[in-house]
């Protein structure tokens, strides 16, 4: 299979993630949706949607995201292999780079910033990116474990014997603080906000997420670049197995979403659907996603998907300019239902299809690419 075919299913996959990772995303944008209790900040078809949206999305989208970015660091080493290049230099410029990028978004734009957690992560992960598939896969199957048994579970039994109806703001500001800062129109105001989320964040990172929380996907990435996945899932003699895989954690990982998608409100079961549910439903996507791009009809219908997919960094800063916009500078934050919500994203995506189609036959990297590439390979 050639390399180009291979890049086609990553970079279909990353734009569909981008669809799955704004429509969670909006959330966060539109409303004090991790401050408040979710049975009384969203009702009738709000829930209802807001019920679907958790099953099939939230939580499952950012983990295929991160796992392409370890795959992508993978390529890149193989690349410079190649090429007799020395790959520590150039990719440690490029997570840098990432670094910075993330930082400033996630403290002027949007404190539910990934890039950020990206590269810090990245770093680390890039120190035994010479290690084989199976070491790597490993590895991140541990740390999944570690994640799972050590941390979540716990975690989970404290929540529900406890309170687990019981919310956690993160801010220092209470619910109606939070919405009229926000709601305000003044940006300065939504500023004291996310200062503080993203600060929190960005220590959360460096302390635990990383460990726990990316660097297990983005090791299964680099593992599976160098298993050579893609192939693999479509072409060996022994293919339906990963069907049969995508099936089982599937069915397994919307068993552990269930319990969340029926008691929105209970944060004990908030925390198996988003750490045990969403990662297995992810990967399910992954599977399924790359087996069924070997029919020439499903190809053809999200082939669309590639072009967001080959601008994703730019694509994704879009996003935020554009709802932060809409949201705090047209002082719309928790004023609209969440149906509308969801269709001004559809709109926003649909148009972002366009451009990046468009702006694609002139060039051949987005603006952010560009001047990424540019850091990276200082050419």
């Amino acid at each position: 299979m050639s390399t180009q075919q291979r890049i086609f299913e990553l970079d279909a996959l990353r734009g569909f993630s981008l669809l799955g990772i704004v429509l969670m995303n909006i959330l966060t944008f539109s409303m004090p949706y991790e401050e408040s209790f979710l049975p009384d900040l969203v009702k009738g078809i709000d829930q209802s949607i807001l019920r679907v949206i958790t099953l099939f999305v939230i939580s499952s989208f950012y983990p295929i995201f991160t796992f392409l970015f370890g795959y992508s660091l993978a390529i890149m080493y193989k690349h410079s292999q190649r090429r007799a290049m020395k790959y520590y230099p150039f990719i440690y410029r490029r997570l840098t780079f990432l670094l910075i990028l993330g930082a400033l978004h996630g403290f002027l734009l949007f404190s539910g910033d990934i890039l950020f957690s990206y590269a810090f992560t990245g770093m680390i992960a890039v120190l035994c990116i010479k290690k084989s598939s199976k070491k790597l896969f490993k590895i991140g199957v541990i740390l999944y474990a570690i994640k799972v048994f050590i941390l979540i579970l716990p975690t989970f039994l404290v929540t529900y014997l406890d309170d687990p109806y019981s919310t956690i703001n993160i801010s220092g500001f209470n619910v109606s603080e939070i919405v009229n800062l926000k709601q305000s129109g003044e940006y300065f105001n939504y500023l004291k906000v996310n200062v503080v989320e993203n600060t929190y964040n960005i220590i959360d990172t460096i302390t635990f997420s990383a460990y726990f929380e990316f660097l297990p996907y983005v090791f299964l990435g680099m593992a599976a670049q160098k298993y050579n996945l893609v192939e693999k899932v479509q072409f060996a003699q022994n293919r339906h197995r990963h069907v049969l895989y995508a099936c089982l954690m599937l069915i397994v990982g919307y068993a552990f979403k269930l319990p969340y998608v029926v008691d929105i409100g209970n944060q004990a079961f908030a925390i198996i659907s988003a750490m045990i549910g969403g990662p297995l439903v992810a990967f399910g996507y992954i599977l399924l996603f790359i087996y069924c791009c070997r029919f020439k009809q499903f190809s053809k219908t999200v082939n669309i998907f590639k072009y967001p997919g080959k601008l994703s960094l730019t694509v994704y800063l879009m996003q935020s300019f554009i709802f932060t916009f809409i949201y705090v500078g047209l002082g719309l934050y928790n004023k609209l239902p969440l149906y509308e919500s969801y269709l001004i994203v559809l709109v926003v995506y649909s148009l972002q299809l366009i451009f990046c189609y468009v702006y694609l036959k002139f060039y051949r990297y987005g603006p952010i690419e560009w001047l990424w590439r540019k850091v990276t390979y200082l050419k």
